[in-house]
C-alpha cells in the first residue's frame, strides 16, 4: 500500500515536472476537489503571492483560486454539478494588473484548469490600435471600425455620425513653446475630447493636429453641439511660455456615417475633411455640416480638381490681377492699390479667389503662385502708384523669396518704396523667427510691410514687438460693425490709437457705407479700403490710365 502511494506521489512530481515546462498554467483536480497537479505559472497567474504549487497539492482547489470568487462559483455550478462538460470565461484579477483566459473541462477522472496570461497579448493590442502620445486610437485601428459602422448602416437606420477635427494655430504653440509643449497640448486636447463624448464612442488622432470622431445615437445636430462644446473647451486650453501666452482653437467637419450617402469611408472622410474646411473659412460657427444630397460634397469634389487647374495657370500665366484703391484721408500725390489676383477658367469665367488659393494652400504652390504676383506686379508699376502685395504663410517662411525680389526689382527697375508687402496675422505667426528675419531683411532694401487682419488674435499686440511694420490693417470683422456696435468701435478706436502711438499707419478694411467711412476719418485712421471706396478693376487698365494721363500733360 505504501510502495503504490510512493509510486503515485512520484508520478505526480514527474507530471508537475512536465507542465512546469508548459506556457500555460495548469491545473489537475480530482473528483473530489483536491488538486493533484499544479505549476508555478498557474499559481501566480491565479493571484497567490508568494506561493509555490507545493502550498497547494492535495488541498482543496477553493484555496487555489481564491482570488476568483466568480470563477469558484462557476466550477461548483457547472462542473462539479455536471450541468456542462467545460467553460471558458476571461478574468482580471482584483489588482487590475493581469488579465487572464481560463478553460475548465471535465475529464474522466476529475477537472483540468488551463489558465492563459493575456496581459501581454493585451498590451500589444492596445499598443498596435492606439496614438502612442495621446493614447487615442489610431489611425489604421480607426478607420477599420469607420468601414465596419459604415458597413452597418446598410441594413439599418443609420444611428452615427463622423466628426473630423483639425486644431488651428498649433503650429504656434511649436515655434513659440517648443514641441514637448506641444506635446502637453495635444495630450490636453486628446483628453478634452474623450471628455465630451459617452463612452463607447470612438475618438482617435489621425495626423499631427487631427482628430476623429465616431460618436453613436447621436443626430448631425446633435453632434455639431458636442462640437461646439469641444471648441469653447479647446479654446481655454492655453501655454505660458516665456511671458507669453499660447492657445489655439479647432475646426470642425460633421456627416452622417450612412452609405446610401456615402459608398465607402473615403468619400466619407473626404465630406467631413470637406466640411473642416469650410467651417475653417466661418470665423463665427467652426463647425460644418455636409450632406451629399444638397449637393455640397460633389461640389468639394469638383474643386478638387482645381488642383491641376492651378498647376496649368501657373505655368500658362492664366492668372490676371486686378488693383483695389486703398484711399488715405489726407491729401497724398502717389495712388495706393492693393493687388489681387484672380483666375481665368478654361470657358471664359473667373475663378473666385476663396475657391482656388485653399486648394493651392494645401497643394503647397502659394510660393509659386505669390512668385508669379511679384513679376507680373513688378513689370507694371509705375511712378506715382505703390502697389500693396499680399505673401502667403508659406512664402514668408520660404528665405529664398527674399533674393527673388531683389533680382526682380533689379529686373524692372522698381523702387522698393513703391512697395509694401501684407502679411496677415495668421500668416506671420505660423513661423514668427523666419517671417521677422524675412520683414527685416527686406525692409533694409527700403520696402514696406503691413500687418493684414489685425485684431484677431487674442496676441495680436505682442507680436508688433518682433515685426517692424509700417501699416495696420484692421480687421474687416470689426470695421463693418463700426456704426452699430459699441465694441467694434472701441476696438477700432483702440487699435488705432496704439498704432499712431508707436508710429505705425492705419487701414481700415470692409469701408461699405459712407457712414462707416465718416466713422473712421473721424477716428482719425489713415486710410480707407473697401467698395464704397472702390471696387477691384484690372491692373492693366489702372496703368493704362496712367500712361494716357501721362501722355495728356506731354501733348499740353
Amino acid at each position: 500500500m505504501e510502495s503504490s502511494l510512493s509510486q503515485n506521489t512520484t508520478l505526480i512530481q514527474q507530471l508537475s515536472s512536465i507542465v512546469g515546462a508548459i506556457p500555460y498554467g495548469i491545473v489537475a483536480v480530482s473528483d473530489s476537489g483536491q488538486v493533484e497537479i499544479v505549476n508555478s505559472l498557474a499559481v501566480s497567474l491565479l493571484g497567490n503571492v508568494d506561493r509555490e504549487p507545493r502550498d497547494f497539492i492535495d488541498g482543496p482547489v477553493g484555496l487555489l483560486i481564491s482570488e476568483l470568487p466568480d470563477m469558484e462559483n462557476k466550477y461548483e455550478k457547472l462542473i462539479v454539478s455536471m450541468k456542462r462538460e467545460s467553460f471558458t470565461e476571461p478574468y482580471k484579477l482584483f489588482n487590475g494588473d493581469s488579465d487572464i483566459l481560463v478553460t475548465c473541462k471535465k475529464m474522466l477522472s476529475g477537472s483540468l484548469f488551463v489558465i492563459e496570461d493575456r496581459t501581454e497579448r493585451k498590451a500589444l493590442i492596445h499598443d498596435l490600435s492606439h496614438d502612442f502620445l495621446t493614447q487615442l486610437l489610431n489611425r489604421q485601428y480607426f478607420e477599420n471600425k469607420l468601414r465596419l459602422v459604415l458597413e452597418r448602416s446598410r441594413n439599418t437606420t443609420p444611428d452615427a455620425v463622423f466628426m473630423f477635427i483639425d486644431l488651428d494655430r498649433f503650429k504656434m504653440v511649436n515655434d513659440i513653446a517648443g514641441h514637448s509643449a506641444g506635446d502637453d497640448m495635444l495630450r490636453r486636447v486628446s483628453t478634452t475630447l474623450v471628455s465630451c463624448v459617452k463612452n463607447g464612442d470612438s475618438v482617435a488622432r489621425v495626423g499631427g493636429d487631427e482628430f476623429a470622431v465616431i460618436m453613436y445615437g447621436v443626430t448631425v445636430n446633435e453632434a455639431r453641439d458636442i462640437a461646439l462644446t469641444m471648441l469653447r473647451k479647446v479654446e481655454s486650453l492655453k501655454i505660458h511660455s516665456s511671458g507669453k501666452v499660447v492657445d489655439i482653437s479647432l475646426s470642425a467637419g460633421v456627416a452622417s456615417i450612412d452609405v446610401r450617402q456615402f459608398e465607402d469611408i473615403s468619400f466619407l472622410i473626404n465630406a467631413a475633411d470637406a466640411a473642416c474646411r469650410m467651417a475653417k473659412s466661418d470665423n463665427e460657427n467652426r463647425v460644418h455640416i455636409i450632406e451629399s444630397d444638397n449637393g455640397e460634397y460633389q461640389k468639394y469634389l469638383e474643386e478638387t480638381n482645381l488642383n491641376s487647374i492651378v498647376n496649368d495657370a501657373i505655368s500658362n500665366s492664366n492668372f490676371y490681377l486686378v488693383v483695389q484703391e486703398i484711399r488715405p484721408h489726407c491729401r497724398d500725390s502717389v495712388s495706393h492699390y492693393e493687388v489681387l489676383i484672380r483666375l481665368n477658367a478654361e470657358d471664359g469665367s473667373n475663378i473666385p479667389p476663396n475657391v482656388f488659393i485653399p486648394v493651392a494652400e494645401r497643394s503647397r504652390l502659394m510660393t509659386k503662385i505669390d512668385r508669379w504676383v511679384i513679376q507680373e506686379a513688378f513689370s507694371l508699376v509705375k511712378s506715382g502708384m505703390k502697389l500693396s502685395i499680399n505673401l502667403s504663410g508659406q512664402s514668408v517662411s520660404d528665405l529664398t523669396l527674399i533674393d527673388y525680389i531683389v533680382g526682380i526689382s533689379e529686373r524692372y527697375q522698381v523702387k522698393p518704396e513703391h512697395i509694401t508687402f501684407e502679411i496677415t496675422e495668421t500668416a506671420a505667426i505660423e513661423n514668427i523667427e523666419k517671417t521677422k528675419e524675412f520683414v527685416v531683411s527686406l525692409k533694409k532694401y527700403g520696402y514696406q510691410f503691413s500687418l493684414d487682419d489685425f485684431g484677431t488674435g487674442l496676441s495680436s499686440y505682442q507680436y508688433l514687438k518682433d515685426l517692424p511694420v509700417d501699416f495696420i490693417k484692421i480687421d474687416g470683422y470689426f470695421v463693418k460693425d463700426v456704426g452699430d456696435d459699441d465694441f467694434s468701435f472701441a476696438m477700432v478706436e483702440s487699435i488705432n490709437d496704439f498704432a499712431h502711438k508707436i508710429g505705425l499707419k492705419t487701414i481700415a478694411e470692409f469701408v461699405s457705407s459712407d457712414s462707416i467711412a465718416s466713422k473712421i476719418e473721424d477716428m482719425g485712421v489713415d486710410y480707407a479700403q473697401g467698395f464704397h471706396i472702390a471696387k477691384p478693376v484690372p491692373l492693366v487698365d489702372v496703368v493704362r490710365s496712367m500712361e494716357e494721363q501721362v501722355s495728356l500733360k506731354i501733348v499740353h
